[in-house]
């Protein structure tokens, strides 16, 4: 089974059309979407039609679970925007997605299976997510269970092999490169570049691992989040970093 991983696309349509161009020549059996899907200042509406259209296997993140609040009141910015954009029968397509599935002898969560806000694979440290202790991804995931689980959430492209052999990936984000998060306390998480993020994972007698970065117009990206509003993303979306405290 050769397994296509995405996570996290916040609605950046042009860095989903560019991934799912280069899976397409990847010899692929699945493509799996680790949730997150529309939640942000880009194009919400065009994504979620893209995901709906393209034969894969989904599980929801806490964004898609946001988005299937009766009324946008109290959601964040990124959240309200995404909300305002979709129509009731796309935020309750993102809402009723599965916490977790099994694909291809695959576990896949969006951030753990704890809950969907929690990282599994990244701890905070010094305002910074960094890679978590091998130990605190064991308590996390409990014994046992599939050889390979998949992860997103923190955006962070990150591999980490356990002593019982399982291999936990988390493949980025497609589409949202670096954040300032304020919970569970404020920190940051930046990959450093603006490419679009996605892994291929291959599972047969060994588990072999694929980290892809992929260049598409990030700029054109950037200058959508402009036009409504954020400029914080427009920084992010062409750098792959938080725009500099003032």
């Amino acid at each position: 089974m050769r397994l296509g991983v995405i996570a996290d696309v916040h609605g950046n349509l042009p860095a989903l059309e560019a991934v799912l161009a280069r899976l397409s020549g990847l010899s692929v059996d699945r493509i799996v979407n680790l949730g997150d899907c529309a939640s942000g200042p880009l194009w919400p509406a065009e994504t979620v039609r893209l995901l709906r259209a393209t034969p894969m296997s989904h599980v929801r993140g806490n964004h898609d679970r946001a988005l299937g609040a009766a009324l946008p009141d109290g959601l964040g910015a990124s959240d309200s925007f995404a909300w305002r954009n979709l129509d009731a029968d796309a935020r309750n397509w993102l809402a009723g997605l599965p916490f977790e599935l099994e694909v291809g002898g695959a576990r896949c969560v969006h951030a753990s299976p704890k809950d969907d806000d929690t990282y599994l694979l990244d701890a905070i440290e010094g305002g910074r997510l960094v890679a978590a202790r091998p130990e605190a991804v064991e308590a996390l995931l409990g014994p046992g269970g599939p050889a390979v689980v998949l992860c997103g959430h923190s955006h962070q492209p990150r591999l980490l092999q356990l002593d019982d052999g399982r291999v936990v990936v988390n493949p980025g984000s497609v589409g949202n490169p670096a954040y300032n998060a304020g919970e569970p306390r404020i920190h940051v998480s930046e990959s450093g570049a603006p490419h679009a993020r996605f892994a291929v994972v291959t599972m047969t007698e060994t588990i072999a691992i694929e980290h892809h970065a992929t260049a598409y117009d990030w700029r054109h990206a950037a200058r959508r989040a402009e036009a409504n509003g954020r400029a914080d993303w427009a920084h992010a979306l062409q750098t792959g970093r938080v725009p500099p405290a003032r």
